[in-house]
């Protein structure tokens, strides 16, 4: 399992609350997971429907705090049919790695959208499986790392790439 530092409130939180769900070797269904015990970290949520052939996952639910790092809301959306999120990308991939594992796959994607006080986002990945071991449900924690000011000695403002690690 992993063995991760988080720079972000909502994805150690969110990782947190995933391992109680296990079962011994069994991964958490989507049954096993309730929305209001996940209050603190809800609005970083994806959740990924996983179609098995071809490989493709369906955008379930977008929380609120990840509608604007994608710049709109992809729910109903497939991953492939997204030209930046499709496959051979890096988002693809860590998904895929997540169904063929049935393990969480940890990430920093560098950001390029709109918002320019985001440095970078951090990206848990935590399959779910209706059986306990099948993968068809991906849930996935993004959460924004904050570009940061700071002063210098003399009080100027120097635009740092700090790191804010509140759940946003």
């Amino acid at each position: 399992m992993l063995n991760v530092e988080y720079r972000t409130v909502a994805a150690g939180l969110a990782h947190k609350y995933w391992l109680t769900k296990c079962r011994g070797e069994a991964i958490p269904s989507r049954e096993d997971i309730s929305p209001a015990e996940m209050v603190a970290f809800l609005p970083n949520i994806l959740l990924l429907d996983v179609q098995d052939e071809p490989l493709d996952f369906r955008f379930r639910l977008v929380g609120t705090r990840i509608v604007p790092l994608l710049s709109r809301d992809y729910t109903g959306e497939w991953m492939s049919a997204i030209d930046i999120l499709k496959a051979p990308g890096t988002v693809w991939e860590n998904c895929s790695r997540a169904v063929e594992s049935a393990e969480p796959v940890y990430a920093f994607t560098p950001y390029v959208g709109p918002k320019k006080d985001v440095l970078d986002v951090e990206d848990l990945i935590l399959p779910l499986a209706s059986d306990g071991k099948n993968v068809d449900m991906l849930m996935v924690i993004l959460a924004s790392v904050q570009k940061t000011m700071g002063l210098h000695k003399n009080g100027d403002e120097n635009k740092t790439d700090g790191l804010n690690t509140q759940a946003s």
